[in-house]
């Protein structure tokens, strides 16, 4: 009887195991292994779902100005540096700032976006704007990078959904790139829609100007 029950637990514990695996694996890609926030998915996923219960009131579509040329000048390992600062910086301003379903991710490259629910857009966006610009330590440094973000107010988008109101929001980062002649990979897109909040950050120590 002993024996038996021992041939049955090996394969058990074997499926146990595997499924423990992809359990973690699963865990794994739905963090970003560079910075540890939400991958994409994960965060339209739970967007939508918040934008349904009336959760958040803005989303927030944020690249990162200045990351080619550390890339350029200091190798990966520092862009890499910065990435994993900013987003470290980016989640731990929308957690204390951004309301308690808040939620922010890396989209991939430089590109970051948070779903929040804030009364005063603009104020959230200067401490978020100060966070970012602050420089990044590095031998041969310091690395610095400033953020361009473009903001969309959900209850201003008609039909509003995670991939509408993303949509909305990189039509405002758009227009702002194309506002301070940073184009580059968004020259295609269109320009922003008149439910979006352009929110221009030139520098740390010039001022914020938003247009609602």
């Amino acid at each position: 009887m002993n024996e038996i029950l021992l041939t049955a637990a090996i394969p058990a514990a074997g499926w146990a195991l595997h499924a423990s695996l992809l359990v973690r694996k699963l865990r794994a890609e739905r963090r970003d292994p560079l910075t540890g926030l939400w991958t994409r998915r994960p965060w339209m996923h739970r967007t939508e779902r918040l934008i349904r219960q009336g959760r958040i009131t803005h989303v927030l579509l944020l690249d990162l100005d200045g990351f080619k040329p550390v890339n350029d000048d200091f190798g990966h390992k520092a862009g890499d540096a910065v990435l994993t600062a900013e987003g470290a910086r980016l989640n731990d301003f929308v957690t204390q700032n951004g309301g308690p379903r808040s939620v922010c991710a890396r989209l991939g490259g430089d590109e970051f976006v948070a779903a929040i629910s804030v009364q005063d857009l603009k104020a959230f966006i200067d401490g978020l704007a100060h966070e970012l610009a602050r420089p990044v330590p590095w031998p041969g440094g310091p690395l610095k990078v400033t953020a361009s973000i473009g903001a969309v107010r959900v209850a201003e988008v008609q039909q509003p959904s995670a991939s509408t109101v993303l949509e909305a929001a990189d039509a405002a980062m758009y227009a702002i790139k194309k506002s301070r002649g940073h184009g580059g990979r968004r020259a295609h897109r269109r320009a922003a829609s008149p439910t979006a909040t352009t929110v221009n950050i030139t520098s740390p120590a010039q001022e914020t100007r938003a247009s609602v």
